[in-house]
């Protein structure tokens, strides 16, 4: 099917796949300003989205989405439902009904978890020009400058 809109000079059609293809550009681009760091291809986001034609000439978006680790999940899901449907509704004058968003994980940036790897690293601490391993609680450097292992 297709959404067909009428005006002085004709009729205008536009078909589902120039609606879902619209979509993707639009997710792709909102995508790689919320989420540099991921390259997402044609392919992967044809499989994300999907434009359902709804009886009252209005369409449906359906997406399945990623978000990024440490960021507002609900921010990140209303900013993209906001801009899916501005772009939409402003390059075709097709009405969007609704934006569904499925959240399918969490995206976790290189930068995130080299601090997950820094919490791990045991706590040092330096009493009285003394280096404790506070962990292993051993003493590591004296007041010598000697150190042990």
């Amino acid at each position: 099917m297709a959404i067909n809109e009428n005006n002085q000079f004709g009729e205008l059609s536009f078909s589902d796949n120039a609606l879902k293809e619209l979509a993707m550009k639009s997710y792709q681009l909102f995508f790689k300003e919320q989420v540099p760091e991921i390259d997402l291809n044609e392919k992967d986001i044809s499989k994300m989205i999907k434009i359902v034609e709804n009886d009252d000439e209005t369409i449906s978006v359906y997406i399945k989405t990623k978000a990024k680790y440490g960021a507002s999940i609900i921010k990140f899901a209303k900013d993209l439902q906001n801009f899916l449907k501005s772009e939409v509704e402003k390059m075709t004058e097709v009405p969007v009904r609704n934006i569904d968003i499925v959240l399918d994980g969490l995206i976790v940036s290189s930068s995130e978890e080299n601090i997950e790897e820094i919490e791990k690293i045991p706590e040092v601490i330096e009493e009285n020009n003394i280096i404790i391993d506070e962990e292993e609680n051993k003493i590591i450097e004296d007041d010598n400058g000697s150190v042990e292992n």
